[in-house]
């Protein structure tokens, strides 16, 4: 292994001179690859919606794809709006309402007019037909007892009501069991419209037999026959159900839908009357653009701060440009290698694009920084770069495969989007060593830092034309320092200059060995017990997503959430879809009974998370009641089959469109609606589990009757607690893998179980650190910090292996473990150093994001970031001084003695 690692770090150390014959067709080809790639970038898509995170025969799909079959999307959007003269019954209120919701409901009557004031070209309107039913106070329709009939007259016929008669409609609209909290709060000051969309439901051109009921067409119902004591609901027994598939979302769809819908209502005169809080995927997916975008504005501004500290670091233009062009180009070809095969990817993309510019930052400074050592020390450029490739190469290669190892761990979970993600990042890491080993190099001939002083001599051929090509860029660039002067003397005068030039470093490492000698003992138990604590906090760290403790206070996302949950129907919704696998089975009193049973049950038992249920039973009790004499005793479920029938024919012709909504025409199909407060995904995942025993429970005793019945839990939100519940423990299992088998490589490489089991607990405190603090004080750890541990293990390990892979080669070149830990720590300190500033301040750039789940990554990873650098600069000299591995080497002298050396 000894002579491979030299072998391999000799190839290095020649690799810049055998390249220089060819940098320029290295160059071109750089170039012509990246210009390919950018127009492939062009094509590549962002996919954030939840259905992109299964198979498609995943159960859970399955179960949703049904009943979006059976009853249409489940995923709509919920409009709630404030009044602010505080009565949305008022005349002003109900005007407004009834003029959006007829907009909402058929834009071709939209007048031409409102749509040019909203800035709703004719294409952005056809996203409207994505809507198939409006919902609001002025549409809705309630029932009514004339004589031995039932009508469903409107809730409001008149906009223009005097204050008695709105008092009196307000009277009915609560009496009502499906309306309060539903489209008005109980103290008349909130109000809802409720869209009903095609969202997730929308059939694959070739499973098409029939076309797609339009629910807010009118409904020409014939009753046929006389309606006496023989009636009975007949259907077509020889028809065939075809099962249906659909059509996977697009994210692009919510974003122009959403920018449809918001345009109709913030309109001025709507805006003058009402604060609108929407909820729903399409916002959600709205605002998590709004949130990619502010992420890119952050990754701007780390890339500003990391630009900064290269400069000042290296004083050199051209340590900050070829860097950040080697890394972009590496960023660029994944995204656009995904373009080019119309690969959708997550938001996870972001997390891919983080790997590649830490680890891709690491390699570049750790290779500059060496570079500039050994200029600072006498040698020209062309030796100075063989000897930095000479230093770096190897630890760079070995880093890249480690950080490739773990990545690739990801790909077991079988997740769609982690697989992606696991190969991407993967990808990502191996382009930028390639281009970290191949075009760097090639770059730095070019132009390098500390060059020879500048030549006089006169320009011919294409060297004229560059500089005349270059003479504005290079005006506008002394302009630009001369207009940052005065930073620039705020900066000097107050030390900060000094401070992140790093003048100083080099003495503060030439102290290191002494000190660490003296406190090694400390500095292990220290360490040790940090490890310790960390280990016992991940144990208490409790894996909790809750959508709106995501965004700060005060965010829109997080006010509408508050006032949905405290003044309307609740922010979550689930679905129990009642398949009975019978015909007429929904018609049999017995089983409407337990419906009712299970609701009633399950209101009182998880009154902390359930605000209202509706369902068939509801509407059977509500016209039983309503064909009586409308008191509370009668709702109730008549124990006679013929009489529920009979009532269920009354509601049906009356009010078609909320009977399709409720139950199949066969009778064989229901569901419960059932809504929520927002909670946590481990509440939810709780409760779930619970209401699906309860479900069991109550359905028993029509097991016999009804073999193959189905009955449970389904809906987005229950997909979604799915997935955070997979994605917490397939992460955990990766993560547990990729240590495995970055430790099993580190013991391969080093060639001694020793050392490779030495370098694993400096790599696992950093990755630990974040979990362990947040189970300590209580945090939760959801879905976006989980990510952390990726982020920082690549980190982590590319610092260790740098430093243990020099301390090596200097081990085996001194054959003496202190001149060998000197050199590590003079030259391989510096680099981890300008590591750790460069990344642990760039990162600290996106704690400042509303979204915090990207603020808790830039947090702990730029906090994990510090703790690696007192690991590699502390911990890992202690381990040495304490154990004093050889290597497998003989003949070494160990005397660990630095007091009074330097």
């Amino acid at each position: 292994m000894k002579n491979i690692l030299l072998a391999t770090s000799d190839y290095f150390e020649r690799l810049p001179d055998r390249l220089r014959p060819w940098r320029w067709s290295i160059i071109i080809f750089a170039l012509v690859t990246t210009l390919f790639m950018a127009f492939g970038s062009t094509k590549f898509v962002i996919d954030v919606t939840v259905d992109s995170w299964f198979n498609e025969d995943d159960p859970v799909l399955q179960s949703l794809d049904e009943f979006r079959d059976q009853f249409g999307s489940d995923d709509g959007l919920f409009i709630v709006y404030e009044a602010k003269d505080g009565d949305v019954f008022s005349a002003a209120s109900l005007r407004l309402v009834d003029q959006l919701t007829r907009s909402l409901s058929n834009r071709q009557d939209i007048p031409q007019g409102t749509l040019d004031a909203a800035g709703i070209t004719p294409e952005l309107a056809t996203e409207l037909d994505h809507i198939k039913r409006v919902q609001s106070l002025t549409n809705v329709r309630i029932q009514v007892n004339e004589g031995d009939t039932l009508s469903s007259p409107r809730l409001i016929q008149n906009l223009a009501m005097a204050e008695a008669e709105a008092e009196q409609v307000k009277t009915i609209a609560m009496a009502q069991s499906n309306l309060p909290l539903f489209l008005f709060s109980k103290n008349y000051r909130y109000g809802a419209i409720m869209v009903t969309t095609d969202f997730g439901a929308i059939p694959v051109a070739q499973s098409l037999g029939t076309p797609s009921i339009n629910l807010m067409a009118d409904d020409e119902f014939d009753l046929v026959g006389n309606f006496d004591d023989e009636f009975s609901i007949n259907f077509d027994a020889t028809a065939r159900q075809t099962s249906v598939r659909f059509e996977g979302m697009d994210s692009g769809l919510y974003l122009s839908f959403m920018e449809a819908v918001s345009r109709l209502y913030k309109q001025p005169e709507f805006a003058q009357q009402f604060n609108f809080y929407p909820i729903g995927n399409a916002s959600m997916v709205e605002l998590a653009v709004d949130d990619l975008m502010q992420a890119g504005v952050l990754l701007l501004g780390m890339v500003l701060v990391i630009n900064v500290l290269l400069w000042t670091l290296f004083h050199s233009a051209s340590a900050v440009l070829w860097p950040q062009i080697a890394i972009g180009i590496s960023a660029l070809f994944v995204v656009g290698t995904l373009g080019w095969l119309g690969l959708e990817s997550s938001t996870l993309i972001s997390l891919t694009v983080m790997l590649i510019v830490a680890v891709g930052v690491a390699d570049c400074v750790h290779v500059m920084s060496s570079y500039v050592y050994f200029r600072r020390h006498g040698h020209d450029h062309e030796l100075a770069l063989s000897k930095a490739y000479g230093k770096t190469g190897l630890p760079i290669l070995l880093t890249t495969i480690t950080t490739m190892a773990g990545m690739g761990a990801l790909t077991i979970t079988g997740m769609a989007q982690f697989v992606m993600f696991g190969v991407t990042s993967a990808a990502g890491v191996f382009l930028a060593f390639l281009y970290t080993i191949f075009l760097l190099p090639a770059l730095m001939d070019l132009w390098h830092p500390m060059p020879k002083k500048k030549s006089f001599a006169p320009k011919y051929g294409w060297l004229l034309w560059l500089s005349y090509l270059a003479w504005p860029i290079t005006k506008l660039l002394k302009l630009t320092w001369l207009l940052l002067w005065p930073m620039r003397f705020v900066v000097h005068r107050s030390g900060l200059q000094w401070l992140l030039s790093g003048i100083w470093l080099q003495d503060l490492l030439d102290k290191i060995p002494a000190f660490v000698e003296q406190y090694k003992h400390t500095i292990n138990f220290a360490f040790v017990g940090l490890f310790a604590v960390c280990l016992y906090g991940a144990t208490q760290v409790k894996v909790d997503s809750n959508i709106a403790e995501l965004y700060r206070e005060g965010s829109p996302l997080r006010t509408a959430y508050t006032v949905v949950d405290e003044h309307m129907m609740g922010t979550g919704s689930l679905e129990i879809l009642v398949d009975m696998q019978q015909s007429d089975a929904l018609i049999q009193a017995d089983v409407l009974q337990t419906m009712d049973r299970l609701q009633r049950e399950i209101e009182k038992k998880y009154s902390q998370h359930i605000i209202r249920t509706h369902s068939l039973a509801d509407l059977v009790k509500d016209t039983h009641a309503i064909m009586q004499d409308g008191s509370d005793g009668y709702k109730t479920i008549p124990n006679d089959n013929l009489a529920v029938s009979q009532l269920l024919y009354l509601f049906n012709s009356s009010n078609p469109d909320e009977r399709r909504a409720l139950v199949n025409d066969d009778y064989s199909q229901s569901h419960i609606s059932v809504q929520l407060r927002n909670a946590g995904s481990s509440e939810y995942a709780e409760f779930f589990e619970l209401v699906q025993i309860d479900i069991e429970k109550a359905f028993v005793a029509h097991k016999k009757q009804y073999p193959n019945m189905d009955v449970h839990v389904t809906g987005t939100l229950a997909m979604m607690m799915r997935l955070m519940d997979d994605m917490s423990n397939n992460q955990f299992k990766s993560l547990a893998l990729a240590m495995v088998i970055i430790s099993g490589l580190l013991v391969l490489t080093l060639g001694s179980v020793q050392a490779g089991l030495m370098s694993i607990i400096p790599n696992m405190i950093p990755a630990t650190l974040a979990f362990g603090l947040m189970g300590l004080m209580g945090i939760p750890l959801d879905t976006d910090t989980l990510m952390i541990a990726p982020l920082i293990i690549g980190i982590a390990v590319d610092d260790t292996i740098h430093f243990i892979t020099h301390y090596r080669m200097a081990l085996a070149k001194h054959s003496d473990m202190r001149l060998a830990l000197v050199d590590t720590i003079k030259e391989v300190g510096q680099a981890v150093t300008f590591t750790s500033l460069v990344l642990g301040c760039g990162f600290f750039m996106l704690s400042f994001s509303n979204y915090l789940g990207l603020a808790k990554v830039g947090a702990f990873g730029s906090l994990a970031i510090f703790v690696a650098l007192f690991c590699d600069l502390l911990f890992f000299p202690a381990l040495i001084m304490v154990f004093k591995p050889k290597f497998g080497q003989q003949n070494v002298t160990d005397n660990l003695q630095f007091k009074g050396t330097k």
